[in-house]
């Protein structure tokens, strides 16, 4: 293999797009591995660690775009150049009259009142207060930000009466539209502050197909409820939902927040004159019964309160025997046919709440579970690139995406890690999330089809059965649409279940079954 790097000078991109590209460019022939992004010391370095910066690309400044990469040959690197480079073309947004190339450009009166941000978490901070003082809100996909500067920037924020969402933000549905990683559904009457990106989509998505509307999402940023940021942007959330006439039911959704937020939150809710549904993760709240909040415990409870709530009606969840007595059956089914030594759970997620939900569902069966998202500090793995008893990995974590895109835009990482746990052994079931909407991965379930059918069959050659769990967030509305997603992950021999609560659960009962566990 050799090394390239091209460098186009004073060339700037947005960082998603550049790593989406380079994802789709690393499947060529020929081609080991790319890794592209602005000359900044952050990236710079990422293409040090990787083997991949030559004394040209070390040269670049923060301005200039590199394309780095390992190929069979110079012929090949020549090729993988062009072709990303029309590949940016393609992708670019059409010319329009109103282009700015910087924020400092913009005229007064240019009318624009959202600023998305995604670039690399030691610039953010200053472009997002740039916008702030413009007077614009702020959706900050960017992450590596420091949660001092987080601070300041949602105080400045609430001084200018603007939403400071992020840093940290997956997604935002704001008027209709997809902002971020986010998907698409029907507008309606519910509107949902969300801790938590994939957790937020999936309670939508769960609204939706229950026939249901979101009036709007706002993403908050995962940090938003913790100590230090103190619910800034969750509480002026429910200012604005509690004042906007097309909501008429709220929903809350939050990681597990630090006790004093949470408290701060639910007094808040004593005055809130609008029906609302909490679901604050792993949250223990002795506020929590006399803030006039009905509780949940899961996304899909969280759906269906909120829609009930709307309707008029009281929802009474099933209880958690009830759900697992209907399951055991698949769940005996599956364990039947697998060798003794298979005996324990696997999670692969990209979305960090849906990850947390599992461990919480996961947890009353199994025990703690292992993983880079612990509850407790003593079951955080010290190493995530290798598993231990029942674990699970959260893959869109920040040691995950640091100077590589997230995986649910480029799935490649799961690819490797899912190869790695099918493998092994002690593997009875591996449970996956699939994240479906704009800007992600526009076939994840297509990408990793063929190696679920290849491992079950080197699993079946070596006397083992291999489970694989899964479940969808995402709509008919999404570019990928669930319906397909789902039918090619079954075609590959996976179980699909209706949503990321039903597919921890099964999951879970798999690993409890093959331990001994009995209703």
């Amino acid at each position: 293999m050799i090394v390239k790097n091209y460098v186009l000078k004073d060339t700037y991109y947005d960082s998603v797009l550049l790593m989406r590209l380079a994802g789709e460019i690393g499947k060529m022939p020929g081609v080991g591995n790319i890794s592209v992004g602005m000359g900044t010391a952050m990236n710079l370095d990422t293409m040090r660690e990787e083997s991949l910066l030559t004394e040209e690309g070390a040269a670049a400044g923060p301005n200039d775009l590199v394309i780095a990469l390992s190929a069979e040959s110079l012929s090949v690197a020549a090729e993988a150049r062009e072709r990303y480079l029309a590949l940016l073309k393609d992708s670019s947004v059409p010319a329009v009259a109103d282009v700015w190339p910087s924020l400092d450009s913009m005229p007064p009166g240019h009318g624009r009142n959202l600023a998305v941000i995604s670039l690399a978490g030691q610039y953010a901070a200053a472009e997002a207060e740039k916008a702030l003082e413009m007077g614009m809100n702020v959706f900050m996909f960017s992450d590596n930000v420091p949660i001092e500067e987080e601070v300041k920037l949602k105080t400045l924020a609430a001084r200018e009466g603007l939403l400071m969402m992020g840093p940290d933000c997956g997604l935002s549905f704001i008027g209709g539209v997809a902002v971020g990683l986010c998907s698409k559904v029907r507008r309606g009457e519910i509107g949902l502050i969300g801790a938590c990106g994939s957790g937020m989509q999936e309670v939508m998505n769960i609204i939706h197909l229950n026939g249901g509307g979101v009036s709007q999402a706002i993403g908050v940023g995962g940090r938003d409820l913790s100590r230090e940021v103190g619910g800034m942007t969750t509480l002026a959330a429910l200012d604005l939902l509690e004042n906007d006439p097309d909501t008429k039911v709220i929903g809350i959704i939050s990681k597990p927040p630090a006790k004093e937020s949470a408290e701060k939150l639910y007094a808040r809710l004593r005055s809130v004159k609008k029906p609302v549904v909490t679901q604050l993760i792993h949250c223990d709240s002795p506020d929590a019964a006399s803030s006039g909040a009905e509780l949940s415990a899961t996304f899909e409870e969280t759906a269906l309160r909120c829609m009930a709530l709307l309707e008029g009606r009281h929802y009474t969840p099933p209880d958690e025997k009830t759900r697992l007595a209907a399951l055991l059956p698949r769940a005996q089914a599956e364990c039947a046919k697998m060798s003794h030594s298979q005996r324990y759970l696997r999670g692969l997620y990209c979305g960090g709440s849906l990850a947390e939900e599992t461990i919480a569902l996961a947890s009353g069966l199994l025990g703690p579970i292992w993983g880079n998202v612990a509850f407790d500090a003593e079951h955080m793995l010290p190493d995530s690139s290798v598993s231990t008893a029942n674990c699970l990995i959260d893959l869109g974590a920040e040691e995950f995406t640091l100077g590589r895109p997230h995986v649910a835009i480029d799935p490649s990482i799961r690819l490797e890690r899912f190869r790695q746990e099918a493998r092994d052994p002690q593997t009875a079931v591996i449970l996956m999330d699939f994240l479906l909407g704009y800007a992600l991965c526009e076939d994840p379930a297509g990408m990793i089809a063929p190696l679920i059918r290849e491992e079950k069959q080197r699993a079946a050659s070596e006397g083992r059965h291999l489970s694989v769990v899964a479940s969808c967030c995402g709509s008919d509305l999404d570019p990928q649409r669930r319906d397909l997603q789902e039918a090619c992950l079954r075609e590959a021999g996976a179980i699909v279940m209706a949503n990321n609560g039903e597919a921890s659960r099964l999951a879970a009962l798999i690993a409890a079954v093959k331990g001994g566990w009995s209703l």
